[in-house]
This record gives C-alpha cells, sequence and structure tokens, in this order.
C-alpha cells in the first residue's frame, strides 16, 4: 500500500507544504479560543487545577468515568502541569494551553515526517498531516480541556519511540510512554497493548524487549494508588459499562473508517448543523457552501473507501502480508494500530465513544491517506485519482472546520445542544 512511484515533485515541496498545513492547522486550534467547549468535566478539571495545592491535597485518582470508576491519577496530573508552566489560572488560559499543546503535537508529526520517515514512505505522511490538520471531528476535539483531547502530543511520544524500538533508548521509551498514555486516559492502555501484541507476533525478535521492560515498570510506579483503588472496586462489583453488542457493532473499526472522512457533525454542534447548512452568510444572505462541502466530503469519502475497499479485494492473496505490516515501518505501524488497539479495545466490551478515537491520531489519517495512494493502481479518470479525492477531503474539512468555528462564534449564546455546548465565552460568570 505504498505510494506509487515518481515522487521527486513531492519531495521538492515537502517543506512547504508542511509550513502552509501546520499554518492552517495551528489557526484551527487556536482562533476564538475563549469559544471552548466548557462543560461540567471541563470546570471539574479547571477548578483542581486551581485548588490543588491550596485547598486540596495532591490527588491519586481523576475524575470518575461512565463505567463508574476513577480515571487514573495522570489524567488531572498532565493538566495540573499544564496549569504550572502556563500560569493558567482562568479556564480559558488553561484551554489555551491545551490548544497549544494539540498544535505543538501537529509540530512534532511534521518534524517526525521530515526528519525519521524515509522519503518512499513520506507522502502518505504528508497527506495524514493534512487530514488530521483540519478534520472538523479532531478540530472540535483538540479545543477541549479533556484528557482524552489532549493525547496527540503524547501518542506522538509514544510513535517517536516506538518507530526506534529496536534501539535502547527507543525500547525503553516506548515502554515509558506506553503505561504514561494510559494513566492520561484509559484508552491509551489499550493502544499500548496493541502496540505490544503486534510486536510480540510479528516481530518479537528484533526488539530490545530487556529495555522495554524496564520502562514500563518504571513508568507504571507513579500508579499503584490508582490500581490498589481499582482492585478494591473489583472486589465490590464488576465495571460496568461493558456490552457484548460491542462485538455484534464493533464501533472501533466503525469509527476508524468515518471520522478520518469527516463523517459526523452532530455530535459537535447538535441540531444546530442543519442551520450551519445556510453558511456563510453573504450580506445575510445563505450560501449554502457548507452544505455543498458536506456533499463534495460525502462523495469523495464514499469513492475512496469504494476504490480502496476493491482494490484489497484484489489484493486479497497479499492479506496475510498486510496483516503483519511487512512492507514498511509505515505498514507495520499502520496495522498494528488498525487490529492491535482495535482488537484489544473491541474485546475488552467497553462503550467506545467517538472522542476515544482521538488516541488514534494519527494513525486513522495514515491508514486513509496509504489506501488512497494504493487505490490508485486500479486505474480510471482522473478524478478518481487517490491524490484528487485526498485533497478534496482535504479542502472540504478545513472549509467545514474554519464554518464551524465561524458559527459557534456568532451563535455562541443560542446553540441548542450537541457535544460543545454553550462556549465558555457566552457563559455568564459564576458569581
Amino acid at each position: 500500500m505504498e505510494a506509487v512511484a515518481n515522487l521527486a515533485p513531492w519531495r521538492r515541496f515537502d517543506g512547504y507544504v508542511v509550513l502552509t498545513v501546520l499554518a492552517l492547522g495551528v489557526m484551527l486550534r487556536l482562533i476564538y479560543f475563549q469559544d471552548m467547549p466548557y462543560r461540567a468535566d471541563e470546570r471539574w478539571t479547571f477548578e483542581k487545577t486551581q485548588a490543588v495545592g491550596k485547598e486540596e491535597s495532591f490527588p491519586w485518582k481523576g475524575m470518575r468515568t461512565s463505567a463508574g470508576v476513577h480515571h487514573p491519577g495522570g489524567s488531572i496530573w498532565v493538566f495540573l502541569g499544564l496549569a504550572w508552566t502556563t500560569g493558567a489560572a482562568t479556564p480559558d488560559q488553561l484551554g489555551l494551553a491545551c490548544q497549544v499543546l494539540n498544535s505543538l503535537a501537529l509540530v512534532l508529526l511534521a518534524v517526525f515526517i521530515l526528519r525519521c520517515v524515509p522519503g518512499e514512505q513520506r507522502e502518505a505522511w504528508l497527506w495524514a498531516l493534512a487530514l488530521a490538520s483540519f478534520n472538523p471531528i479532531h478540530v472540535m476535539l483538540h479545543r477541549k480541556i479533556w484528557p482524552p483531547s489532549i493525547t496527540p502530543f503524547f501518542v506522538m511520544l509514544f510513535v517517536l519511540a516506538w518507530w526506534y524500538r529496536r534501539r535502547t533508548l527507543g525500547a525503553f521509551f516506548w515502554g515509558v510512554m506506553g503505561l504514561l498514555l494510559g494513566q492520561i486516559h484509559p484508552a491509551g492502555f489499550f493502544l499500548a497493548a496493541g502496540f505490544f501484541l503486534w510486536a510480540l507476533l510479528f516481530e518479537r525478535s528484533s526488539i530490545l524487549w530487556r529495555w522495554w521492560l524496564p520502562g514500563s515498570v518504571l513508568a507504571s510506579l507513579p500508579m499503584i494508588p490508582w490500581v490498589l483503588y481499582l482492585a478494591g472496586e473489583m472486589q465490590s462489583g464488576p465495571v460496568g459499562a461493558r456490552s457484548v453488542g460491542q462485538l455484534v457493532l464493533p464501533k472501533f473499526f466503525v469509527r476508524w473508517l468515518t471520522e478520518p472522512l469527516g463523517f459526523t457533525g452532530r455530535p459537535n454542534i447538535g441540531a444546530d448543523l442543519y442551520d450551519m447548512l445556510r453558511y456563510p452568510l453573504v450580506l445575510g444572505q445563505p450560501t449554502f457552501l457548507v452544505a455543498l462541502a458536506h456533499l463534495v466530503m460525502t462523495g469523495a469519502g464514499v469513492l475512496l473507501l469504494a476504490r480502496g475497499a476493491w482494490w484489497l479485494w484484489r489484493e486479497r492473496r497479499r492479506w496475510s502480508d498486510m496483516l503483519r505490516g511487512r512492507e514498511s515501518s509505515t505498514a507495520f505501524l499502520t496495522v498494528s494500530a488498525l487490529w492491535g488497539f482495535g482488537l484489544v479495545f473491541t474485546c475488552t466490551l467497553l462503550p467506545i465513544h467517538h472522542h476515544y478515537m482521538v488516541l488514534a491520531f494519527p494513525f486513522m489519517f495514515l491508514w486513509l491517506a496509504r489506501l488512497a495512494l494504493a487505490s490508485n493502481h486500479l486505474g480510471g479518470p482522473r478524478w478518481l485519482d487517490g491524490r484528487v479525492l485526498l485533497l478534496a477531503l482535504c479542502v472540504t474539512h478545513f472549509v467545514l472546520s474554519l464554518n464551524y468555528l465561524g458559527y459557534i462564534h456568532v451563535n455562541a449564546a443560542t446553540l441548542q445542544g450537541g457535544g460543545y455546548g454553550t462556549p465558555y465565552a457566552a457563559q455568564a460568570p459564576t458569581p
């Protein structure tokens, strides 16, 4: 599934492409920063950052999850660290710190692409950077004071260590980052377990496990109090929220297919999506550019998946090699995330909400880009070219993200619902 030949023109413009994409992606994360979501979870987290060390002692547990148990302590420690390093004393200041951290995740991804990824594998990564920068679902989620929302930077540190897993420091920090990810958000444990499982199955002889293990042990020490707490909770009864239905409808794989295409809007602004389809307004008149962008995005996404599925079917004799990711480091990373992370998470029988897929940054986008480029081997008219379809997605994602932010800014006080809620800037100050 590597890109087709003749990549010299793309390599020549790598730097310019990256700088442009980064500038636009960072803008989408920082513009109107005071319009960030601010609901119960965000409020709890901010208030903790202001109370710990003054009115409260150091916390060894995070907030309570939907499964009825508390998050690990790392889920609040990372915000304590952000508040301490930036001096954030108001919710919007802490929100801005989170948005900057997610912007740095894009920068780290770009540096990784240009410095670590071999030239023949780079094009798919560049497309992944653009898709991750502009994807409206991730742009909205990257603006929150929320444990899953700030994981991209730490996932990139995990990827960087994993990439050099055959070296001493790489193996050591791969172990460290896997356990730290899980302490920031429990889904990180499943991500780390998935990568461990795939490496154990398909390349265990080439990894320095004697360095991975002490890294994992070292990173696990801060979570001992939480593990003891969790053990006590398990004795009093099983953790709730598990359902065999997760195996019937494996939401991880459904979301893996749809979210990098941008196929969801309602979790962001709910019923207001239908009003936003009229935007942007010019002299008070609707242009329906947002509706057109949705149509183009949907068409490009359906065509991309259809061509990719047909290409995969034609290559079914190579499925075993694809599953093992034998083509390249990029291929092995992608299948470790898709099948390792996906199967482990699904088999927990826990609910897989759309915001958990933030931990699949940048894997989903990389998989989609590689599939689009590989489907070029099918031939066909120019408008079906994988690069054309990816470009259509990038443009429409940017347009939609910009319009989401603009719509929220203009209509902040009258938003009807959805996952975003009333933005912080529009909320009355607490007396």
